[in-house]
């Protein structure tokens, strides 16, 4: 008999990080049932087998139905801690092929307005890092928060108004701070020694962050809208308060939510800040306008919510906060946080409007002081399969007094091809149905 030689092994475990339960795969299978996996597989290892010198284009494809059914996951030898890391629409492990596969999943990196070559001697010369996205600190990237020359490249994705990078000297977008622009005519800008700039702290760069502005947006059609005028709330809310922060009245005009200190949205510790929540699928934008007091008492914002091990918040600090007041983007994911981006300047002029948007795996926070020219305060890629959570979140992080948020409304935007397919799609589903039902109905004549 000829002996078996295994293009690929793949170990399936129904936990996240490669825990619980595992079984382990060298052929293709209908039903992973029949291996004692029930609907729940959510990290994977694939090695190559000892067969694999003959078809090194194999891949593991996943289905997340039975038969080979529903959507595919193809996935070469690695190791993928979380399977909804890799893809959006994928929800679990039901059936497994080994065969060649061309398409390869991963998620999508989202929007690259510039690109920054940034060296740690003068006259580019040294060890060199890329920047295409905020960085809130450089020693996350092997640097030691020092940049003595930079060159500023215009990316695919730069914005019509133009793009502005600042250089803060400290980490998490703070202390002094140093704003290069790039206009729209520019392609490239140079700067071999960054201390003769008339602005410069010397070579102390502990974070980056890349600015641009833009009046267009891909989602421009509001498919839901709350102003918080009614009798009522709009359906589908679904309220998360457990320290009953929440404060809402009829014919208010708009949402408040009244916070006590320690209340918070915080990875495996700490989710008892209120937020106000409805499902959505698919590509979206969320929106929200906040009328701003003297006092600068608010703090909170939007909230794209799949577990409490995976949201991102964009929302406008408090005074108190070490932001004073300036607008705040950061994810959490797995029992870690990252800080995303900041966005400055918009805390005095009594309103502030916020919006994620999300594309594939990409997320991107936005901010605005007119509701017209938005400025971008943060961006990443995080898995999160269907359904997900929209909504409103107020907080008083760790020693801040109490604080209360106002929301004049909250919007859900989708892109106007998207929203003609849903409806074609609908349309076409309902006569099905009424051709069904007539048919049913002739039939039960005879």
């Amino acid at each position: 008999m000829p002996i078996v030689a295994p293009r690929l092994i793949v170990e399936l475990y129904e936990g996240w990080g490669f825990s619980g339960k595992c079984c382990v795969l060298t052929d293709s299978t209908t039903d992973l049932r029949e291996f004692g996996m029930f609907d729940r597989v959510f990290s994977a290892r694939v090695f190559a087998g000892p067969g694999i010198a003959r078809s090194r284009d194999h891949k593991a494809v996943f289905f997340d139905q039975t038969g080979y059914g529903g959507s595919r996951l193809a996935l070469a030898p690695g190791f993928y801690p979380n399977l909804q890391d890799v893809v959006r629409r994928f929800r679990t492990v039901r059936s497994m092929k080994v065969e060649a596969a061309l398409d390869v999943a991963g998620p999508e990196w989202g929007d690259i307005p510039l690109i920054i070559e940034a060296y740690n001697r003068e006259d580019f010369e040294g060890r060199r890092a890329t920047i295409v996205r905020d960085v809130a600190d450089l020693r996350t990237m092997g640097r030691r928060n020092t940049i003595s020359s930079l060159r500023i490249f215009k990316g695919p994705n730069f914005p019509e108004r133009g793009c502005r990078v600042l250089l803060y000297s400290d980490p998490g977008f703070e202390g002094v701070r140093l704003p290069i622009e790039m206009h729209p005519s520019d392609y490239r800008k140079e700067f071999p020694d960054l201390s003769l700039l008339p602005q410069s702290f010397g070579d102390r760069i502990s974070s980056v962050s890349i600015v641009g502005w833009s009046d267009k947006s891909r989602f421009d059609t509001v498919v839901f809208e709350d102003d918080f005028a009614g009798a009522a709330a709009e359906p589908g809310w679904e309220w998360r308060d457990p320290m009953g922060g929440g404060d809402w009245r009829a014919h208010q005009s708009f949402l408040r939510m009244n916070v006590q200190p320690g209340q918070d949205l915080w990875h495996g510790a700490n989710f008892e800040a209120p937020r106000l929540l409805r499902r959505v699928d698919g590509d979206f934008a969320i929106e929200t306008h906040m009328p701003l007091e003297p006092s600068g008492l608010e703090h909170g914002g939007l909230l794209v919510w799949r577990n409490e091990h995976r949201f991102m918040r964009l929302e406008k600090t408090c005074a108190a906060h070490a932001f004073a007041g300036d607008v705040r983007c950061e994810r959490h994911q797995w029992q870690g946080y990252q800080l995303l981006g900041r966005g400055a300047d918009m805390r005095d002029g009594g309103q502030l409007f916020l919006r994620i948007e999300r594309t594939g795996d990409a997320l991107t926070g936005h901010a605005s002081a007119d509701g017209h020219t938005w400025e971008q305060c943060g961006a990443t890629a995080m898995g999160m399969s269907d359904p997900v959570y929209v909504g409103l979140h107020a907080l008083a992080p760790g020693g801040l007094p109490a604080t209360t948020t106002r929301f004049g409304y909250f919007r859900i935007l989708r892109r106007r091809a998207d929203v003609r397919r849903e409806l074609q799609l609908q349309q076409r589903r309902e006569r099905a149905a009424n051709t069904a039902s007539t048919a049913y109905a002739i039939r039960s004549l005879r």
